[in-house]
């Protein structure tokens, strides 16, 4: 049953909790690569602008489902246990469950309800099957996410971690086998008679084209089977493992509050970080529409222009909607999945430094603040730095590498890559900083920050997207710009709430210098390999050259302390070797 007595509770500390989830995070992405890198070979640009229309649908409803409550619950949960109220605990998981399977049942209906509107609304009627077939996901996800905040707030992170792995490899699976499955039905459709899903084709490009919405709709099929599984997993776990709170934990537990003032703290607290996090999300929707909108709006004003700029890498077969379905297609596909890999790591050092933030801000604890605070923002940092400027100047053979069979689309999203590479370094910075003051209470601050850059997004997005001789190319401007006015503004509002002075110079200025160090080694090793060797191996070797390169700068440079060091398993051991070679500060 949960909460089976005698089994250990894990407890991780910061860092500790961050390495466990940056582990997991980076497994995920490495199969979430194996998963959309060749869908995006199976069904290109126009395919994946199917799939991504159904996702950025789904993103800022899951997060208006689940994204509040989780942190609402592993904030509470840790101030509990920090206070040794465990029939708390155990009370906020059952009341915080109960809302989220409302929550999920709710907003899956209106999803599956308003699929029609959505895909008129952004002018991509296709798009239909894939958010029909994503629709119940939200639900899924809900029960999982109840189950990761209580565990989160335990500070054991295992539960999470394993849980992503699961929902990874399950996407990765059945995403490919049911796009593979109506790619090859399609193609047996047209042998036949050339009538492809009720479609009349006179030629093999416009049977594939027939066949894209439902090959689209089958990969996203694979993605609500990966909630699925990731939330029975978790259910199973619960019922059998417990959460390790022992009997005499329980015994000496004071009385809990009533159910009715738990509920309303869970949802006073949950309401700002959810419209936090739906700020983010409506980011990716405000490209959606404004994107689809003002690409339509170039096309109708000059659409030889807009061919004349991409040349052959644009079909003669598409038709208009198709061209900006096309566009729309790579630019969240191609530069957005490689954008959005470096803050899925540095979300996990968001997470994991919550309880601690939490548990040192009630406690009063200052010193104990800003150690959390500081080593937060500058592994943060580290990770973020070398990602930004390595992405921007090796843009086109990582592209060329990872979607060697699709090199039209490659070629119209290399600018793009250069420009978002640099936005790595600002929307890494946002997570930790978001989690923070959430942890010391100020939930709103997130939230108008969110709101605020999105709105440059939105600006930038409606004046250019739609000059024909620019399009889908202002578009990564727009995230540029808006996520360097939230993390100019995130920080500020972190130093001014906590009192906090941070050391712009161990935080920023140290990381920076070694991320472009690396840079620079990375483009010198690439272009000296690729006068004799393909593509892919002088990519790899220059991504190889260049993190070697880099690590030796950081320690160097003494960017890592020794309290960073400390919080790793065997820290000690470690910081005593590093310490020797004077290679931390």
């Amino acid at each position: 049953m949960p909460g089976k007595f005698g089994t250990k509770r894990l407890k991780q500390n910061f860092l500790q909790g961050a390495v466990v989830l940056m582990i997991a995070t980076i497994l995920v992405k490495v199969i979430g690569a194996l998963f959309k890198i060749p869908l995006m070979n199976m069904i290109g640009g126009i395919g994946m602008g199917y799939f991504n229309a159904a996702y950025q649908l789904f993103n800022p409803l899951y997060t208006l489902a689940t994204a509040g409550m989780p942190i609402a619950t592993a904030r509470m949960v840790a101030e509990s246990v920090a206070s040794g109220r465990y029939k708390d605990a155990r009370k906020i998981m059952k009341i915080s469950r109960a809302i989220f399977i409302v929550m999920g049942v709710a907003v899956f209906i209106l999803m599956a309800a308003g699929s029609g509107l959505f895909v008129k609304a952004i002018q991509n009627p296709n798009a239909l099957w894939s958010v029909l077939a994503l629709a119940p996901a939200v639900l899924f996800g809900c029960v999982m996410s109840s189950y990761r905040g209580y565990y989160q707030g335990m500070r054991n992170m295992f539960p999470t971690a394993i849980s992503q792995v699961i929902e990874a490899v399950v996407k990765l699976l059945a995403g490919i086998f049911f796009a593979f499955i109506f790619i090859r039905i399609g193609e047996s459709q047209y042998a036949a008679g050339g009538v492809v899903f009720g479609v009349e084709c006179a030629n093999l490009e416009q049977a594939e084209l027939a066949t894209l919405p439902y090959a689209a709709a089958g990969a996203v099929f694979g993605v609500t089977l990966s909630t699925l599984a990731g939330a029975i997993y978790l259910a199973i776990r619960h019922r059998i493992l417990g959460d390790g709170v022992t009997e005499d934990e329980l015994r000496y537990s004071p009385r809990t509050d009533k159910s009715d003032v738990i509920f309303k703290k869970l949802i006073k607290l949950a309401i700002p970080i959810c419209l936090g996090a739906l700020a983010m999300n409506i980011t990716s929707l405000i490209d959606l529409v404004s994107i689809m909108n003002r690409l339509n709006r170039a096309l109708d004003k000059d659409m030889v222009a807009v061919l004349t700029m991409y040349g052959s890498n644009i079909s003669a077969e598409f038709d208009q909607k198709e061209i900006a379905t096309y566009l729309y297609g790579i630019f969240s596909t191609m530069p957005t999945t490689l954008f959005n890999l470096i803050p899925a790591i540095t979300v996990t050092f968001g997470t994991s430094v919550l309880p601690n933030i939490t548990a040192a801000w009630t406690a009063g604890n200052r010193k104990a603040l800003k150690k959390n605070v500081d080593a937060s923002l500058r592994i943060t940092s580290i990770i973020a730095m070398p990602a930004a400027f390595g992405m921007a100047v090796l843009a086109r053979p990582i592209l060329a590498t990872l979607f060697s069979t699709r090199m039209a689309e490659v070629e119209i999203a290399v600018p793009m890559l250069q420009v978002m590479g640099i936005g790595i370094i600002f929307i890494g910075m946002m997570s930790p900083c978001n989690s923070i003051l959430q942890g010391i209470g100020r939930v709103d601050l997130p939230v108008k920050y969110m709101l605020l850059g999105a709105s440059f997004k939105l600006l930038i997005n409606f004046i250019f997207v739609a000059i024909p001789s620019i399009n889908i190319q202002a578009a990564p401007y727009g995230t540029l710009v808006c996520y360097i006015v939230i993390a100019v503004c995130s920080l500020r509002g972190l130093s001014r709430e906590t009192g906090v002075k941070l050391n712009l110079w161990g935080i920023f200025v140290k990381p920076m210098f070694a991320g472009v160090v690396c840079a620079v080694v990375a483009r010198l090793v690439y272009i000296l390999l690729a006068n004799f060797a393909g593509v892919k191996v002088s990519t790899v070797g220059a991504i190889a050259a260049a993190a070697l390169v880099y690590v030796v700068v950081l320690l160097l440079a003494k960017v890592i302390t020794k309290n960073d060091v400390l919080m790793l398993p065997k820290g000690e051991k470690i910081a005593k070797t590093l310490e020797k070679l004077h290679w931390i500060g």
